[in-house]
């Protein structure tokens, strides 16, 4: 009679993305089945030549058949799919090399990272509005406000807009892609430092510190030195979002509504062709690079508008980009 054929331990199609999340349960499943399987086979023993090797298969232990195991599925793994996502700075003129180690030539896709309206908290009772690529904010701060110190006005920044889909992932989706480790007694001032941390390191570029920031929920919480397991126990947990607008247009070379070669100003096109005029090369099965061939075109008022409430960032002919590579 047949015997069943063996399932995959993580189900994919061809072409699917193998993410962290399913590396490490695909560890946790081979581990276990292994375990499984020798508890089995020594239950089945009448007659042990060698009691020594009784809670082992092929001479290796549980721990040493699983690495092995692994090691194999490693090795195979990058000749049938594979996936980086990196989060870049480009200057004009300046070649950026991804060192991405795919073993091919991966489909690359740049999106630029729009700057938008935040309140950040750098200290308790000290929030400023900023333009920002990157925000940590709670989900009862869809709505922000602070004063202005270029105008001395109150001033109101919109994170999620109530007719538009909200550009948002949960901050404990962020941790995990990124493989940050922690515990239930750790206190969320210590979770985000780790977490930005392991962002800002290879291939990421590190951004500037008027680029980033965290909400004023944070100051009042880190104040508190809440830890993980306090804000699960009151419902924060899945309520902590992590905010970036990553944006990609075709290029043209003129405005595709008029397609004139002064742009009219009044002509209906919301919003700018992004990202702009960046090149991808292929250097060799490990190396790709990223290049901006022309000054970075930014949304209005931003960069352009004087008087803006909204501090802008120190360096606006550079563009921030997210690169995704697949094989």
């Amino acid at each position: 009679m047949a015997s069943n054929p063996p399932t995959p331990y993580i189900p994919k199609n061809p072409g699917d993305l193998i993410t962290v999340k399913d590396w490490n349960n695909l560890q946790v499943d081979v581990k276990r089945d292994i375990g499984s399987q020798i508890q089995t086979a020594v239950g089945n023993i009448k007659n042990v030549d060698d009691a020594t090797n009784s809670d082992q298969l092929g001479g290796q232990t549980p721990d040493q058949l699983t690495q092995t195991i692994l090691k194999q599925a490693k090795e195979i793994l990058p000749q049938r799919t594979g996936y980086l996502r990196s989060f870049n700075r480009l200057e004009t003129g300046k070649e950026k090399i991804l060192r991405h180690g795919l073993k091919g030539l991966p489909l690359v896709d740049v999106y630029q990272l729009d700057y938008f309206h935040a309140i950040c908290s750098r200290a308790e009772n000290d929030s400023t509005p900023v333009w920002v690529n990157f925000f940590l904010y709670h989900t009862s701060e869809r709505t922000l406000s602070a004063k202005s110190a270029a105008t001395n006005q109150t001033v109101k920044a919109v994170i999620e807009e109530s007719d538009q889909q909200p550009f948002r992932v949960l901050f404990s989706d962020m941790l995990a892609s990124y493989n940050v480790q922690y515990t239930n007694a750790t206190s969320l001032e210590d979770l985000e430092t780790d977490f930005w941390t392991v962002l800002w390191a290879a291939p990421n570029d590190e951004f500037d510190a008027d680029q980033y920031c965290h909400s004023p929920w944070f100051e009042k919480c880190c104040s508190e030195q809440c830890s993980v397991k306090q804000l699960k126990d009151r419902g924060d947990w899945d309520d902590i979002w992590f905010k970036m607008v990553p944006r990609k247009t075709i290029n043209f070379p003129t405005n595709p509504i008029n397609d004139a070669a002064q742009p009219d100003p009044n002509a209906p096109f919301d919003g700018t062709v992004a990202p702009t005029q960046v090149q991808v090369a292929h250097h060799d099965f490990d190396t790709v690079g990223i290049k901006l061939l022309g000054d970075p075109i930014y949304p209005q008022p931003m960069g352009t508008q004087d008087g803006d409430p909204f501090t802008q960032p120190a360096n606006t002919k550079e563009l921030k980009v997210m690169v995704l590579l697949r094989v």
